[in-house]
């Protein structure tokens, strides 16, 4: 099959080699000229591209299959840190899921949009006991919210010829993102977010096997995509600070997470989890 991949940083890289080992022809995009030349040694088309650019979008769909939009940005440099810049985020994903819809017209070749959105799109989870993919979206802030709006720009496209498959997913490790790396750098310091909230952790090669099911059966609506530690998400990072004598991250819990999530539906879609503990993250398992 033709698949186009948008957002080949991290997780979209990984997507490229693994579906081209498939045997599929894959175009990628990237927003940077100096990854051009590394990403053709493995894609069969390079776009060097803004999502939210309409013309370019209608380039790279045409003659595709499968659409993985699997974007991330809004990180700025500012003073020596990298901060979030809250007008390029929303660019990132909302702007990027305009763009589809305006290249997508009757006469699309598409069967398949895969979105790799974020848990964090419920919000608290509007107090439910449980919450599965039945459970209504409550984003309590703008980066929250645009999760919801790009996810609902996607889901409007959907029909007979063609399926909408939202992956909600934890927070995304794996090789070169391994957790004592980047609690070594939060180590200390306050962090915005609800400690409280469930861990919502999920390998890199977790997401890219969920994709390539996701092509194999024709996945549609939503699925919620992390792993088996069921623990806080401040009770996983202060076992990992344990682990490496790094002190505790301390959580501001400014925006109550969801908690209590269910991961059951992705595993009776037939995924099986390759890092089911968050043990594996520095191998690569595909």
């Amino acid at each position: 099959m033709n698949i186009a991949i948008v957002g080949a940083a991290y997780t979209g890289l990984a997507a490229t080699k693994y579906l081209k080992n498939l045997g599929h022809t894959v175009s990628v995009t990237t927003t940077k000229e100096s990854r051009k030349e590394e990403l053709e040694a493995i894609a069969d088309k390079v776009f060097v591209m803004l999502g939210s650019d309409r013309d370019q979008m209608k380039e790279l769909l045409a003659n595709q299959d499968i659409l993985v939009l699997t974007v991330a940005g809004g990180m700025v440099e500012k003073d020596g840190k990298t901060i979030m810049d809250p007008d390029l985020y929303r660019d990132a994903y909302v702007g990027t899921a305009e763009s589809v819809v305006d290249a997508i017209g009757s006469d699309s070749s598409l069967r398949q949009i895969i979105f790799t959105s974020s848990l964090n799109a419920y919000g608290d989870g509007g107090g439910a006991e449980q919450i599965t993919e039945e459970t209504p979206s409550n984003p309590l802030n703008p980066f929250q919210a645009v999760y919801v709006e790009t996810e609902q720009l996607l889901l409007d496209l959907a029909g007979d010829q063609l399926n909408v498959c939202i992956f909600r997913t934890g927070t995304i490790h794996g090789p070169g993102r391994e957790w004592k790396n980047q609690l070594a750098m939060l180590s200390g310091q306050k962090v915005p977010f609800d400690g409280s909230s469930d861990a919502m952790i999920i390998h890199r090669d977790d997401v890219v096997s969920a994709i390539a099911l996701a092509i194999n059966d024709n996945f549609s609506g939503y699925f919620n995509l992390f792993n088996e530690v069921k623990i806080s998400k401040a009770e996983f990072f202060a076992s990992i600070c344990d682990q490496e004598g790094l002190e505790h991250v301390e959580w501001l819990n400014l925006s109550p997470g969801p908690k209590n999530v269910s991961n059951q539906k992705i595993k009776n879609a037939g995924l099986v989890l390759l890092d089911p503990d968050a043990s594996q993250d520095h191998k690569e398992l595909l």
